[in-house]
C-alpha cells in the first residue's frame, strides 16, 4: 500500500465520499478502504514502537461480511506474526452476534427463509438459506456434546417418551425422537437424553437406557413410561431395582377405545375414581378394585376380560407406594408430555425438517432452554418422600 499525500478540505472529502457511495457497491468499497487504512496505520504505529526489529510483511486478503456483498480486506502482516488488528476483533464480534441470533431464531422454530429476512432487516445483508442452515447447525456439535454429557449416578425419577416429527432423508417420513427427562437429587429437572431412532420400540429404548448407564446413571428409584410392548421387560433388564409406573392417562385412553361412545363417559368416571391418588390404599387393593370394576362391564364388552387378566396391572398403581403429595406428579408422563408439546409448538410452522440432525438441534435447544428456565426451580414436594432422599 503506497502512501499518497492529498490536501483535501472537509467539504471536498465529503463530496468524494458522497460521489462514491452512490455507485454500485460503493458503501462496501468505502468501508473496506476505511478498515484497510485503519489496519495499515495501526500496524505502522505497532512497528514504530517495536524494539525487536520487526518489519512489515505484506498483506493477507480476506472477505468479511458486508452489505449485500463481502468486504474485501487486506490484513497487514508482520515478519514475527505478532500483529493483530484491533478492528478485526470488532468485525468478528458482529459475526458472532449474527451466528448467535441465527441460533436463537432457528431454535425458536423460524425457518431459514424467515431468519434470512430478520438478519437482512437488522444488518442490511441478505443471507442464503444454505448459509443460515450452516450458521445454525454449526452449533450442533455444542448441542451434541451437551446431550452426551456425563450424568449423575442417581436420579430419583426419570420419565421416558418418544416425540414423533417429520424429517427428510430420501423422502419425508415421520420418525421417533427418544426423550428422557430426569428429576435430580436436588429436585430440579433436566433433559438426560435426546436420540433419533426412526421407529419407537422396546429395542430402541434398550439402546437409550444402556447409553444412560454408560454415561454414569446407575440408580433410578422410579421410571415413568407408557405401555409400549416389551418396554417393562427392557426397563427391568437394565434397571432391575427401579420401580416402574405406567402412565394412567395412556391406560385410560386406550381402554376407553373398547367402549361405545354413549357409555364412555360413565365408564371413564368409574376409572377416574379408581385411580384417585388421594386414597390411602395399597397397590394390590387398587388392582383388585380395577379388576372388579372391569368385571361389571365384561358382559357388555367381553374384550375387557383380556385387560383385567393382565399380569402387570400393579405397574399402573405404583404411585401408591409414595407419599400422597407427589402422586399426581408421577402417575402420568405429563412432565415429558409438556416438554414434547413445547417442542411441537416450536415446530408447528414447519412441514418437516431437512434432516434428523436439524430436528435434534431444535429439540436439544428447547431442552437447554427449559433447563435455564422452569427446570432450574426445585420441586420441593419430593423432599417429603424418604425414598427420594
Amino acid at each position: 500500500m503506497q502512501e499518497t499525500k492529498l490536501n483535501l478540505t472537509k467539504e471536498q472529502l465529503q463530496t468524494v465520499i458522497n460521489d462514491h457511495i452512490i455507485k454500485e457497491n460503493g458503501v462496501n468499497e468505502l468501508f473496506s478502504t476505511f478498515v484497510n487504512s485503519l489496519m495499515y496505520c495501526e500496524r505502522k504505529q505497532y512497528l514504530e514502537k517495536d524494539e525487536l526489529g520487526n518489519k512489515a510483511n505484506g498483506f493477507r486478503k480476506i472477505i468479511k461480511a458486508g452489505i449485500n456483498t463481502g468486504l474485501q480486506l487486506s490484513i497487514p502482516r508482520d515478519r514475527l506474526s505478532q500483529f493483530k488488528p484491533m478492528i478485526l476483533g470488532i468485525l468478528k464480534e458482529q459475526e458472532e452476534q449474527i451466528k448467535e441470533l441465527s441460533f436463537e431464531l432457528y431454535g425458536k422454530g423460524l425457518t431459514t427463509r424467515e431468519i434470512s429476512k430478520v438478519l437482512e432487516k437488522i444488518y442490511g445483508k441478505s443471507y442464503s438459506k444454505s448459509t443460515i442452515s450452516n450458521i445454525s447447525l454449526s452449533y450442533y456439535d455444542y448441542i451434541k456434546s451437551w446431550s452426551e454429557r456425563k450424568l449423575l449416578s442417581n436420579y430419583p425419577v426419570i420419565m421416558i417418551d418418544a416425540l414423533h416429527l417429520k424429517v427428510r432423508r430420501d423422502t419425508v417420513e415421520t420418525e421417533a425422537f427418544y426423550v428422557v427427562l430426569g428429576l435430580k437429587p436436588d429436585f430440579t429437572r433436566e433433559i438426560l437424553s435426546i436420540k433419533n431412532i426412526p421407529t419407537e420400540s422396546s429395542l430402541g429404548w434398550k439402546s437409550i437406557l444402556l447409553d444412560l448407564r454408560e454415561r454414569g446413571l446407575e440408580q433410578v428409584n422410579l421410571i415413568v413410561s407408557d405401555d409400549l410392548k416389551g418396554l417393562a421387560e427392557t426397563i427391568k433388564a437394565i434397571y432391575p431395582e427401579s420401580n416402574h409406573q405406567k402412565c394412567i392417562l395412556h391406560f385410560q385412553k386406550n381402554i376407553s377405545k373398547e367402549i361405545r361412545i354413549k357409555d364412555r363417559k360413565i365408564f371413564c368416571e368409574g376409572l377416574k375414581r379408581i385411580f384417585n391418588p388421594e386414597e390411602n390404599k395399597k397397590v394390590i387393593e387398587k388392582v383388585d378394585e380395577l379388576q372388579n370394576y372391569l368385571s361389571t362391564w365384561e358382559d357388555k364388552y367381553p374384550s375387557l376380560k383380556r385387560i383385567s387378566k393382565k399380569k402387570d396391572l400393579e405397574s399402573y398403581f405404583t404411585y401408591f407406594k409414595y407419599q400422597r403429595v407427589i402422586r399426581r406428579m408421577v402417575y402420568t408422563t405429563n412432565w415429558i408430555e409438556r416438554f414434547n408439546k413445547s417442542v411441537r409448538r416450536t415446530t408447528k410452522i414447519r412441514n418437516s425438517f431437512p434432516s434428523p440432525e436439524s430436528a435434534l438441534f431444535l429439540i436439544g435447544y428447547k431442552g437447554m432452554e427449559m433447563e435455564e428456565g422452569a427446570y432450574k426451580y426445585p420441586i420441593y414436594e419430593f423432599r417429603y418422600e424418604d425414598k427420594f432422599r
